[in-house]
């Protein structure tokens, strides 16, 4: 996902110098002066918040505890930022939370024999079309005012029906105008947000929200985040609630608080060493792979790996724990940043400092090695090969990489061609990498 990609209407009046991507994200988007910087510089000295490189964009992940104190700090060093509280005051201006009525049945002809389907307001879903053929011509009979999708091995395409001096016809329509329509013409539904106990999470589950425009869903998503224990799910943080009960309702979805509770997240977690043979093979290759690139020296031990440089060695081990910690030569490395691109950068780039390995650009090497595991992963190298397709093409083919990976990338943009599953992602840009990788299949 593109977070910036719908904030060109938030942009109208000059890009900010900061923009929140994801909650608590911070990128920059336009250069700092440099008494803005030295300003900043010492807020973030202050708050002991380090910049990141993440996509190529130097970026802040600040702690929720920190949030309110790092945007106030803002004001008085003269950096603009532009918040997701920002956005969907934008955002949400631009629907109208009313139900738009179609009209009667009429029968339209249509292009194709195609899979066809139409809209239903009441349900929110796609329905079956039944299309008639007479003379060799198709039809079928549709509400003036509503949507139609056609799926073909071309792709899926999108129409309105209208009348036309008594003739209904259709138009075609861009997927992204379809689905504004689609918030218009629905019925209003309700959502459930279940809390963890605690008062510090909510959780919506992705089939509550059906056919969403994807400018809204662009805005849940930059809020939300995701954990692999509770699948098709969005968590948000508890003090988010009304600002993401702001953002449905202009979509006619209520979002009310259930009784029902979800306690996974609350688990206990322990610092205990995980042996190395409970640690996923693919995720734990990619370090030892890149370690070994830098000059590194490992050895795999029952529980942990000892790696060795040229300023000496360190021990890691690996736990069930959010946060990775090192004390000396000892490192305790969380298992669920070997599934964070930027986590995991970090952490290869403390071995390599500790250890005086070799320098070598660690993002590119770790989007090269990337497996392809969860849908995550297959965003993160999908959405990294195309950043670097106009300054690297050969990169860019090098990270949709081995023959496992490619195949993967291949069957996603398939799907995105048929109309099965939907993106924001270029993939225009992804189909000219496909194609150069599929005329150099050696590089």
């Amino acid at each position: 996902m593109e977070p910036l990609e719908f904030c060109d209407v938030c942009f109208q009046k000059g890009r900010p110098n900061l923009c929140e991507t994801y909650k608590n994200t911070f990128t920059k988007i336009i250069s700092l002066q440099f008494s803005q910087k030295s300003r900043l510089d010492k807020i973030l000295n202050r708050l002991e918040i380090r910049p990141r490189s993440v996509d190529k964009r130097w970026t802040l992940i600040v702690g929720s505890e920190k949030r309110k104190e790092f945007l106030d700090s803002l004001w008085g060093v003269n950096v603009t930022v532009h918040t997701l509280e920002d956005h969907v005051k934008v955002m949400t201006r631009l629907y109208k939370p009313e139900v738009r009525k179609l009209g009667d049945k009429e029968q339209v002809e249509l292009p194709s024999k195609e899979s066809w389907e139409e809209f239903d307001p009441k349900s929110r879903d796609w329905i079956q079309l039944k299309v008639d053929t007479k003379k060799e011509k198709f039809y079928a009979h549709v509400n003036l005012g509503n949507v139609l999708k056609c799926s073909s091995f071309e792709g899926t395409t999108y129409f309105r029906t209208y009348l036309n001096t008594d003739t209904p016809m259709l138009a075609p329509m861009e997927k992204r105008a379809v689905y504004n329509i689609v918030s218009t013409i629905s019925e209003p539904i309700t959502a459930a947000w279940k809390p963890d106990g605690k008062d510090q999470y909510g959780f919506i589950e992705y089939e509550q929200l059906p056919n969403v425009p994807d400018e809204i869903f662009n805005v849940l998503r930059r809020l939300a985040t995701v954990d692999k224990r509770i699948p098709d799910t969005m968590i948000f943080e508890n003090d988010d609630f009304e600002l993401v009960k702001t953002v449905l309702a202009c979509i006619k979805i209520e979002l009310a608080k259930s009784s029902e509770t979800i306690t996974v997240l609350t688990d206990n977690k322990s610092d205990v060493p995980i042996e190395i043979e409970g640690i996923p093979k693919e995720r734990l290759q990619v370090m030892l792979d890149i370690i070994k690139e830098m000059s590194g020296k490992i050895e795999v031990e029952k529980d942990g790996l000892v790696i060795s440089g040229t300023r000496g060695l360190v021990k890691v081990t690996f736990v069930d724990n959010d946060k990775s910690a090192q004390d000396g030569n000892a490192m305790r490395i969380s298992i669920s940043a070997l599934e964070d691109p930027p986590r995991f950068a970090e952490i290869l780039s403390m071995v390599r400092k500790r250890l005086g390995l070799l320098d070598l650009p660690l993002e590119n090497m770790l989007s090269q090695h990337w497996p392809i595991i969860s849908d995550n992963d297959l965003q993160y190298v999908i959405q990294t090969a195309i950043s670097w397709w106009s300054s690297n093409p050969v990169l860019a083919t090098k990270i949709i990489g081995d023959t496992e990976k490619f195949a993967k990338v291949k069957e996603w943009n398939t799907k995105i061609k048929e109309g099965k599953i939907r993106s924001t992602l270029d993939t225009i840009t992804l189909g000219k990498i496909i194609k150069q990788k599929e005329s150099n299949p050696s590089k």
